[in-house]
């Protein structure tokens, strides 16, 4: 029997703001139609910027005894995500997204879990090619009692989940999800190395002997065709960036 591929749109999107990033994935969302194209998108930050939690108030953050030791980060521009979460410092790393229609069947019980691993595990494959021990952190730092007296800590990468990608005893990869009747939205952040305004987390270059000018966008666009594909047959198409407007309109 024939397998029925998916429409797949991939576009490398250019840097922008906090608020601009936030407000594209979540149309993205909003338009997603039935027998409507998976949108894949990765993209960057044009500033140093935190993007918290929906649940996250950004008055934690003074609360937070491992950012108290990081000043700089109060003066940073901050924006409020639609997925839950610990909060993210978007500096040295790259984002990606992706918006699948509800046609496409992904809605159905475990499949958030089905979308972390195959996600996380084809970035932990990539990253064993370069040559770095990376694996699924398998362990959870959450805890109801945490969660009660709100000490999870603020940042997304002090904390884990066993879906997180870990290089040793670093985490490098997280994601969160969002559903809605038109479809799911899943992003992420893959953390490149150390940022200034938070000197503590370390990334995948400061973890192995990758060169300079390394190209991580397409890097991680390979990997999410790799994991999307391996779960949902891919028809994936490059979107050029002058072409990506017309999603937005």
């Amino acid at each position: 029997m024939e397998i029925t591929k998916n429409n797949a749109l991939l576009v490398r999107d250019e840097a922008r703001s906090g608020v601009e990033n936030m407000r594209i994935d979540e149309c993205l969302l909003q338009r997603a139609v039935p027998e409507g194209p998976i949108i894949i998108r990765i993209y960057r930050w044009s500033e140093p910027t935190l993007s918290l939690g929906h649940f996250q108030q950004i008055k934690e953050l003074a609360d937070d005894s491992a950012c108290r030791s990081q000043p700089s980060l109060n003066r940073l521009p901050w924006v409020r995500r639609k997925t839950g979460g610990g909060a993210i410092l978007h500096d040295q790393e790259v984002t990606y997204s992706f918006v699948i229609p509800t046609s496409v069947g992904m809605m159905e019980k475990g499949a958030n879990e089905i979308l972390y691993r195959a996600v996380h595990e084809a970035v932990r494959d990539g990253l064993i090619r370069l040559g770095l021990d990376a694996s699924l952190s398998e362990n959870c730092t959450c805890s109801t009692v945490a969660k009660v007296e709100n000490k999870d800590p603020f940042l997304c990468f002090q904390r884990r989940t066993p879906f997180d990608l870990v290089v040793g005893a670093h985490k490098v990869l997280g994601s969160a999800q969002r559903r809605t009747r038109a479809g799911l939205l899943q992003h992420g952040s893959l953390l490149l190395r150390s940022s200034r305004e938070f000197c503590p987390l370390q990334g995948i270059e400061d973890l192995a002997n990758i060169p300079l000018g390394f190209p991580w966008q397409e890097w991680l666009s390979d990997r999410l065709k790799e994991g999307l594909g391996a779960i949902l047959p891919l028809n994936c198409e490059d979107l050029e960036l002058k072409d990506f407007g017309y999603l937005l309109r």
